[in-house]
Formats: C-alpha cells, structure tokens, sequence
C-alpha cells in the first residue's frame, strides 16, 4: 500500500443546499475543522471535522469533485482501506486522526438514483484535525503512526 499522496483539490462547505467551494488553501484549525467551512465543529474532539475523500473512489462512483461534501481530495493514498486512528501529515504543518468512515446518507440518491448504495463503504473517511495550520493544493499526504486507543470500529461492507 501507498504511504504518500497528494492533494487534489480543498473544500468549504457554505451555506445549506449550496454546492461545495473550491479553495486553494485551507486553515486548519485544531480540535475544528476547516476556517470558515460550515461544518466546522464547535466542540472539541468532535469526531467529525473534516471528510477525506479517495480520488479514485470519487472517480468510481462517477459524481463531479466536492459533490460528495468532501473537505479534503486525494489522490494516490486508499484512505478507506486505513483504520480509525491513522493520522496523516497534511503538507508542512496539519495533522489529522482518521476517526470512522462516513456512512452515505439519502442525499445522495438525489445526485444520482442508486448513489447511496453505491456509495457505501467508499464515501471517504471522517477526520479530526491536532494540528493546526495551512494545507494547500497539491500538498503532499502522508501515514504517519496509528493512535492505540482510538475506538476499532466495523468497517462497512459494500452490499
């Protein structure tokens, strides 16, 4: 497996109901999420903050970058195929731990009927951010070691 990939492309998400915006840097705040992404958690430790997302994943499922309300796109790491706890070096500076893939909801079917069940197991991984600072496009991602005590979790499995 890959140890290394890169970033293809940052997104914010805006207001509800409102495509995902390209951005070519990201501030990554730590124990939050992304600056300005309106998902960016308030609490600490919350264990969604950002969603990584595979490029060949996206690519798979044939939907258009950012569709799938994924802050971070990457290219060349198999993210889904990482365990809770995995932490990735984002660029020079940020640091995120993997905390559970991210279950596909009914949205989806709304961008392409059969895209939920299409989905599952293959939308990506939720992440929380431990250190903070500014990620850019075509920033290198790398593993770096696996939290102990983060929760194991059962993987879903595709239908």
């Amino acid at each position: 497996m890959s140890t290394a990939g890169t970033i293809r492309a940052l997104f914010l998400a805006q207001e509800r109901g409102t495509p995902m915006r390209r951005v070519p840097e990201a501030q990554a705040v730590e124990q939050h999420g992304f600056e300005g992404d309106r998902h960016q958690r308030r609490a600490v430790g919350h264990k969604r903050q950002l969603l990584l997302l595979d490029e060949a994943q996206r690519a798979a499922l044939d939907v258009p970058e950012g569709a799938l309300k994924e802050n971070v796109l990457v290219e060349g790491l198999p993210l889904d195929a990482l365990p809770p706890g995995q932490r990735l070096a984002l660029g020079a500076e940020v640091v995120v731990e993997l905390t559970e893939p991210c279950v596909p909801c009914w949205k989806l079917d709304a961008l392409r009927p059969g895209l939920l069940k299409d989905s599952w197991g293959r939308r990506g991984q939720l992440a929380r951010v431990l250190k903070a600072g500014t990620v850019h496009e075509g920033d290198t991602v790398r593993l770096l070691d696996v939290n102990p005590d983060a929760p194991r979790i059962i993987r879903p499995k595709l239908p």
